[in-house]
């Protein structure tokens, strides 16, 4: 969980920084659009394991 966490204060920091300067770079958005697409894969991992466990 602590992995996810960095991962996202990681992402939210490089999105930050992405838009310092008013503009997102084609590549700059592609990669935060990958890194967003796979917590979300974690985060509904997770999500379908606890709903398995509280069955």
């Amino acid at each position: 969980m602590i992995a996810l966490s960095q991962r996202f204060a990681m992402l939210m920091a490089e999105y930050q920084q992405s838009i310092a300067d008013g503009k997102i770079t084609m590549n700059e958005a592609k990669r935060l659009l990958r890194e967003t697409t796979m917590l979300q894969q974690v985060l509904v991992d997770m999500k379908l394991h606890l709903e398995d466990e509280s069955v």
